[in-house]
């Protein structure tokens, strides 16, 4: 393949990246907590035991890939600005894809999502429509514009972790109840708790163009004490509720959460953030060990997209962004 093809290749790709795919493995962990909930005593699951749809799970993730992926890309096209200042997203934002494409690109997701999930069933399809009212509309776009609202932004981000672990519960489960709000505390309280950190090392920016985020309204040492007092209640419901997955993922990052109160450095709050995510993923492989290679696909085909593309380190387990 000639140096023109590669960089046609990797240009391409573009329409692929500006969807945020390593950002899919929070939500689909999440997903996969939801599904996984009736084997949530166990710690791990053997081929035999498990009797898993590995089918169905693969068209779960696709559709809430396509729900996630068109969040994000209507995130960027509402936050160009913001985006060029704190030197983040820049494939839209540089103009390395047109709004007009962006905006096509987003209209075909939804719809093919859409689809998708209707062919689940009328639960999954009110739950993944709900997540993307809630994370590209709602979040982004006035009159609600919940992102530049502090208080309105935190419990919409707590939406969006719920909703993802409820598209697996309801897939998992024969009826609604509300014991899927039970199962779902450890998760939802480590996800807000995630969430708080990464108002953290965008708040220059933020601050800069005007927009009223919980980290520039209350300060990092504030939202550090917040995001570990949620953590401390994500570990003592994973233990009141006897979910032994919830427990294989908030005992490792103890150490992380615990530095982040030590040494109260954005620093310290990426890394406590990367950690998580990543101890989340490695839980659900022990239930469902292809996840692991979906895993390492999807983080060295992004290394070498970000290498070959833009000679960017991304991503990393550094304590940057």
């Amino acid at each position: 393949m000639t140096t023109k093809n590669v960089r046609s290749l990797l240009k391409s790709l573009d329409y692929f990246f500006v969807l945020r795919p390593m950002l899919f493995y929070p939500g689909w962990s999440t997903l996969l907590a939801g599904y996984l909930i009736i084997f949530k005593s166990q710690y791990y699951l053997s081929f035999h035991t498990a009797r898993l749809n590995y089918v169905h799970i693969a068209l779960l993730l696709a559709i809430f890939a396509g729900a996630m992926g068109a969040s994000f890309l209507l995130n960027q096209l509402a936050d160009v600005q913001s985006d060029l200042k704190n030197n983040k997203l820049f494939l839209i934002s540089e103009g390395h894809i047109s709004k007009r494409r962006a905006i096509i690109e987003v209209v075909a997701l939804i719809i093919v999502t859409l689809f998708l999930s209707f062919l689940q069933g009328m639960r999954i399809f009110v739950a993944v429509a709900l997540f993307m009212v809630l994370t590209g509309y709602l979040y982004n776009f006035s009159p609600f514009k919940f992102k530049d609202k502090p208080w309105w932004s935190l419990w919409a981000n707590a939406g969006m972790g719920f909703l993802a672990f409820a598209v697996g519960w309801l897939a998992a489960m024969p009826v609604i109840s509300w014991q899927m709000l039970i199962d779902s505390l450890p998760y939802l309280f480590l996800n807000t708790a995630l969430y708080f950190f990464t108002t953290l090392p965008d708040a220059e920016g933020d601050r800069a163009a005007g927009k009223q985020t919980l980290a520039v309204k209350y300060g990092s040492k504030r939202i550090i004490v917040a995001a570990f007092l949620l953590f401390v209640l994500s570990l003592f419901s994973a233990v009141l509720l006897q979910d032994r997955l919830a427990l294989l993922i908030v005992l490792p990052v103890a150490p992380f959460f615990v530095y982040t109160i030590i040494k109260p450095q954005v620093s310290a709050t990426i890394l406590a953030t990367k950690f998580s995510i990543l101890f989340f993923a490695v839980a659900i492989c022990l239930k469902i060990p292809y996840y692991f290679l979906l895993m390492l696909a999807g983080f060295f085909f992004t290394r070498w997209y970000f290498k070959m593309r833009f000679n960017y380190d991304y991503p990393n387990f550094k304590g940057q962004k």
